[in-house]
């Protein structure tokens, strides 16, 4: 397996060796004050330990290449051990002995320097680059790149810092990111379109509400979407709760917004087991909000305007409901002889009977009793 290491200096180089299996800690390194500047493009190279270890003295010369590097990219560096001369002298040993580029290393510490030369004469001989690393840098150096195994280090300036390494785990933690929101996306756009489903009419639905060829004398006139009078032959939609639309008019509305009728909002088809149970849980929650005594803000839509007593409960409790609720339309054939006679007897009796001040909806009966009566004998009388 081959994988390349990074080894970043915080100051003006950097180095990182390629080997196998193997991961570098972070390293800094200075370059020296003498020689020649790393090139743009980097410095390529196998590392070789000089001997002697401090290159005080003339070295061995550097070893040829190993066949499976290439000799137009590849140079032979030296490791070099600090003390007992000057950095120029070791360095210029290195050039000497035919290597390409010089790495001092410190002893026993990792504190780092900054290589100055002792000789300006020999620093001006000096023509291959340098660097300074500390003792840490250069135990794992020996350790792990060995030429033999096909490993070598990479030296590279600071404006030549090399992007890519860090490139591809950059482009993987970003794609992550956008993978997982794509997904949050995609989810919350399906969540959305059964919600539009749940809320909307199927083709299939809609082919099930009866249509209506329109003539004259039917019932219906005007479409309450278009606002325009209906001609013969007409195509309408007659919905269960008995509007009818123009089907031109009212299939968009059902297919797209709302599958219920645009005047009163009643459904135009039978609610689903989810719907019925939330009704069924909302109503139940009514019911417990107004016996708790919150009559008034756990009113709703669905509401009545009159409530019956129950049956089974005293008949002066309040707030108590009926499984049934009667709805009685009266149709006087004199209204204002019903009027007059529910105004006058339904004013004094209730001011005479004490009854009719705790529950106001006798008061109310009493009254509709009244209109009945009327209409029953206007009726008998004509």
């Amino acid at each position: 397996m081959f994988c390349s290491i990074l080894v970043s200096s915080l100051t003006h180089a950097f180095i990182y060796g390629h080997f196998g299996n193997r991961t570098s800690p972070l390293f800094e390194d200075l370059p020296a004050l003498f020689g020649s500047p790393l090139p743009n493009e980097g410095l390529m190279g196998i590392l070789v330990v000089t001997r002697p270890l401090n290159a005080c003295a003339p070295i061995d010369p550097a070893p040829p290449l190993p066949s499976s590097f290439d000799a137009n990219t590849t140079k032979v560096i030296a490791l070099v051990r600090r003390y007992d001369c000057n950095f120029d002298i070791k360095v210029l040993h290195a050039q000497q002995a035919g290597f390409d580029a010089a790495i001092v290393h410190n002893m026993y510490s990792d504190n780092l320097l900054n290589m100055n030369y002792s000789n300006e004469t020999i620093a001006e001989e000096i023509q291959i680059p340098s660097v300074f690393v500390s003792y840490y840098a250069s135990q794992f150096l020996k350790t792990y790149v060995i030429p033999e195994q096909g490993s070598y280090v990479i030296i590279k300036p600071e404006s030549a810092f090399p992007f890519t390494y860090y490139l591809i785990p950059f482009c993987g933690v970003v794609g992550m990111i956008i993978l997982v929101m794509c997904v949050i996306l995609i989810i919350r756009c399906v969540q959305y379109r059964k919600r539009l489903r749940k809320n909307r009419l199927s083709k299939e639905q809609l082919k099930r509400i009866p249509t209506h060829r329109f003539t004259k004398g039917d019932d219906y006139d005007v479409c309450a979407i278009c606002l325009d009078e209906y001609e013969e032959g007409d195509k309408l939609r007659v919905l269960p709760c008995s509007h009818a639309y123009h089907c031109k008019c009212v299939d968009p509305w059902l297919t797209q917004t709302k599958k219920t009728c645009p005047v009163c909002k009643q459904r135009v088809t039978r609610p689903s087991a989810e719907h019925s149970e939330s009704e069924s849980e909302e109503e139940s929650g009514g019911r417990r909000s107004v016996e708790d005594g919150t009559e008034g803000e756990a009113d709703s839509e669905r509401t009545p305007l009159l409530r019956p007593s129950n049956p089974g409960s005293p008949s002066g409790s309040p707030g108590a409901y009926s499984p049934h609720v009667l709805i009685i339309t009266l149709l006087p054939s004199n209204p204002r002889r019903c009027l007059y006679l529910c105004q006058n007897t339904c004013i004094d009796d209730f001011y005479q009977n004490p009854t009719l001040h705790r529950s106001p909806l006798l008061h109310i009966f009493s009254c509709a009793q009244i209109c009945l009566k009327t209409s029953f004998l206007d009726a008998w009388s004509n």
